[in-house]
């Protein structure tokens, strides 16, 4: 059976944040994260959402 992949969302850091090999990740950085992750990262202000506007995908 294949294993689902999961879902992602694109968000922008506000903030540098550290990835989990310990490598610095700087503000403006646009990143594809799991949904769990992004929403954390919102929730914390640390990042906000990157996904386009309806109409924006022209």
């Amino acid at each position: 059976m294949a294993e689902a992949k999961e879902k992602t969302t694109p968000v922008k850091l506000l903030y540098d944040v550290w990835a989990a090999d310990d490598k610095r990740v700087a503000r403006g950085t646009v990143l594809d994260l799991p949904v769990k992750a992004a929403k954390t990262l919102i929730r914390k202000g640390k990042a906000e959402r990157a996904d386009p506007l309806p109409g924006d995908d022209e």
